[in-house]
């Protein structure tokens, strides 16, 4: 399955499905280019019988971002999940519950749009 712009109401539906990722684990940070990014959560997914999935977000036109190693980015705190804003010309995407005011998550990214995809859980 391909990546799937991300529209607002995809975007309600995903998270109320699966909690904001509340207690996920982050499986990979991974810069496809300089404005290019995927990010990949594995959440609990409430219409499967909390059966556990993947979920990949790909941000483009990425233009600000805070980035941390693999070795950080597994211990970062899941247990409020991730917050995702979008508006018409804008996205960003963060870990932890940081609504209106992203830039103070440990780990964000701010792009031009955001697309998604759903994958079996990587275990």
């Amino acid at each position: 399955m391909p990546v799937k712009p991300l529209s607002a109401q995809a975007l309600k539906n995903l998270l109320e499905r699966t909690d904001s990722a509340r207690e996920g684990q982050i499986r990979s940070l991974t810069p496809l280019s300089p404005t290019s990014i995927e990010i990949r959560f594995s959440v609990q997914d409430i219409a499967r019988g909390y059966d556990w999935i993947d979920v990949m977000f790909r941000i483009e036109g990425v233009n600000d971002a805070k980035l941390v190693s693999d070795n950080v980015l597994r211990g970062l705190d899941m247990s409020e999940g991730i917050t995702v804003e979008l508006t018409p010309n804008t996205c960003a995407l963060a870990i932890g519950s940081y609504s209106g005011r992203v830039s103070e998550a440990p780990c964000y990214i701010f792009g031009a749009s955001m697309g998604y995809e759903e994958l079996p859980f990587s275990g």
